[in-house]
């Protein structure tokens, strides 16, 4: 939606870009710039938290996503630790001591692998409802 609202607002500019250079501007004319109060495709203040503890390295980001799923596309930042794996017991070899955001395909899987984590050690871990596609539309950068 916001990639289709830019491009509408870019091509309107560019039509009054070429009006304005038809039209003759009378001397003492007044132009006004609009500025937005907040940008038309902000992101969520939780996410932008988590981009911020991300940059920063406070906090990791795990794809619960199985491999197969992750082959089609992964986040940059993310790490890929499957939900499977965590059923099976195998402990992710990252600081548990770090805030911990997970997300999947669709915010449902992220909500069995939190409790796991948790049982292995991992102190704050934060299910995101957000999932992969979301992410990726918001401006979140893939691999």
């Amino acid at each position: 939606f916001c990639l289709s609202v830019a491009k509408t607002l870019a091509m309107m500019a560019q039509k009054l870009i070429a009006m304005s250079t038809c039209m003759r501007v009378p001397p003492n004319t007044r132009l006004v710039h609009l500025r937005l109060a907040r940008p038309l495709c902000s992101l969520p203040d939780h996410l932008l938290t988590m981009r911020e503890e991300l940059n920063s390295d406070e906090a990791q980001l795990f794809d619960v996503r199985e491999p197969e799923e992750a082959d089609r596309g992964q986040l940059n930042d993310a790490l890929l630790v499957p939900l499977s794996q965590l059923q099976e017991g195998l402990v992710p070899q990252h600081d548990k001591n770090k805030l911990t955001y997970l997300h999947c395909a669709a915010g449902v899987r992220v909500h069995y692998a939190a409790p796991i984590l948790e049982s292995m050690g991992f102190e704050r871990v934060v299910p995101l409802q957000e999932g992969f596609g979301a992410l990726a539309a918001a401006g979140f950068a893939m691999k």
